[in-house]
């Protein structure tokens, strides 16, 4: 075999950067004007910078006050995505930050959360741990963690997050609200900091499952500028279709998932999906999901892979990210030494598996896939899944990781192989133990966005009626 010539390569490859170099750059103005700064109350340490941002008087969110995760760009508006260095100050809102404000949302500010959304508990951001507004002493789950306080504690309706292994659901269940996680694609990523680009989902946190359907349906769409962005109308409806009846529905509860959670959180969503079947006059039928743990591993060690590379290059290759977030991401990467202790831990292992196991990253793939194939499988046979959306109620701050308490992969079991599948995924409030929320897990088949919030819907309704009790002479 003839060796190619190093000169007329060097050759090609001056060829190839003057055609590069003379692209033309994406310059763009944004669509609103930068927010002004306003000062609000903060009893949780929800918010990472308060603001009022313009919109429209009319619209379909005109009347909710909303906020955003900090990992979601905002124009005019630093993030440290909850470290001490990344700083970010994008020109333009994100693709879904852009749409709630053209729907009229007004948007109060961006919310707290773990370094880089590595995390699951809310406690280790830079600017200190974020409180949970139900339960004093407990963790509000993460990193969604401001974004889940600032819905539960009142100051707004609802607010985006980002889910890469359950981040929009855990605190959710946390706090006692409704978290979703749309179809993989669903809301495009343009404008958000990534963990892992092929895991990260933008969803939606709100009280009702009906605020969330109207903030996703919203944000929810093809982007004209992302061609791998999910192929869908530029208009998406999900809130009207809600609240009508749904007939021979069949609730598919997997076993593996119930024998993951604590026997008092496995008697609540025992209790809860059985209301719902005689509410809903839905069949309940018991499943089997065994690649629901390879599913975790999966999304474990391809999530670590794929932040360790984005921070070697400043943009993982296929992502797309602005010219001034590639930035941001290599000054992150000089900084190196100034990450979280955890973050650098992941990242310094993303980087060895990769050298140590060039396979390893394919591999994980080759697990997804086999996960979607199963998944696919039970749709066949089930109409939804339902779960405990996390296996434990929040934990005390400090309990995660810990030597008697749960492991951070113990917080995604229920909720990361569905990252791994890009499936809907949807957590609604089904009860307490000791004043402790617990979140039952719906999930459905990917793109069927609008049918599982009909069913979430339906679901929440039931469970808000009064248990019927039977008394005896």
């Amino acid at each position: 075999m003839e060796r190619a010539d190093p000169q007329e390569t060097d050759d090609r490859v001056d060829e190839y950067l003057d055609r590069v170099r003379s692209l033309p750059g994406d310059s763009v103005a944004g669509a609103f004007a930068p927010p002004t700064p306003h000062e609000r109350a903060d009893p949780d340490d929800a918010f990472a910078e308060t603001f009022i941002a313009d919109a429209p008087l009319d619209g379909p969110l005109a009347e909710l006050d909303l906020a955003v995760k900090e990992n979601l760009a905002v124009g005019g508006v630093t993030t440290t995505c909850g470290t001490d260095c990344f700083e970010w100050t994008p020109d333009i809102d994100a693709i879904a930050v852009e749409r709630l404000r053209t729907a009229g949302g007004t948007i109060v500010g961006t919310t707290d959360m773990d370094p880089f959304a590595f995390g699951t508990t809310g406690e280790q951001s830079a600017r200190g741990r974020t409180e949970n507004p139900v339960v004093e002493g407990r963790v509000p789950g993460g990193s969604s963690s401001g974004s889940a306080a600032a819905v539960a504690g009142g100051s707004v309706d609802a607010a985006l997050g980002t889910d890469t292994a359950g981040s929009v659901r855990i605190p959710a269940a946390f706090c006692g609200i409704v978290g979703y996680k749309p179809t993989f694609g669903m809301v495009p990523a343009e404008g958000v900091v990534p963990l892992s680009p092929s895991n990260d989902h933008v969803g939606v946190l709100a009280r009702t499952v009906e605020t969330a359907a109207r903030v996703l349906e919203a944000i929810a769409g093809q982007a004209a500028t992302r061609p791998d962005s999910l192929p869908a109308p530029s208009r998406l409806s999900f809130a009207d279709d809600l609240g009508r009846d749904l007939d021979d529905l069949c609730l598919g509860v997997p076993t593996e998932f119930m024998k993951a959670a604590t026997p008092a959180v496995e008697a609540a969503v025992e209790a809860a999906v059985t209301k719902c079947g005689i509410g809903l006059d839905a069949e309940v039928s018991s499943v089997t999901f065994p690649e629901a743990g390879a599913a975790v591993d999966a999304n474990d060690a391809g999530t670590v892979m794929e932040f360790a590379a984005l921070l070697e290059r400043g943009s993982l290759l296929g992502t797309g990210a602005r010219a001034d977030l590639r930035a941001a991401i290599r000054r992150a990467n000089e900084r190196r030494d100034a990450l979280p202790d955890r973050v650098r831990e992941l990242v310094g292992t993303g980087r060895r598996l990769r050298s140590r196991a060039p396979d390893a990253y394919g591999r994980t793939w080759d697990a997804r896939r086999r996960t979607i194939r199963r998944q696919q499988a039970l749709f066949a046979e089930v109409d939804v899944l339902a779960m405990p959306t996390t296996p434990i109620t929040a934990p005390e701050f400090g309990a995660v990781p810990g030597d008697d308490g749960p492991s951070v992969l113990d917080t995604v079991a229920n909720t990361a192989p569905f990252n791994a599948t890009g499936a809907p995924a949807v957590s609604v409030p089904c009860g307490e133990i000791d004043g402790r929320p617990v979140g039952l897990q719906l999930v459905g088949p990917p793109g069927a966005d609008g049918f599982l919030l009909q069913i979430a819907e339906s679901v929440e309704r039931a469970l808000a009626q009064p248990s019927q009790s039977t008394n005896t002479a």
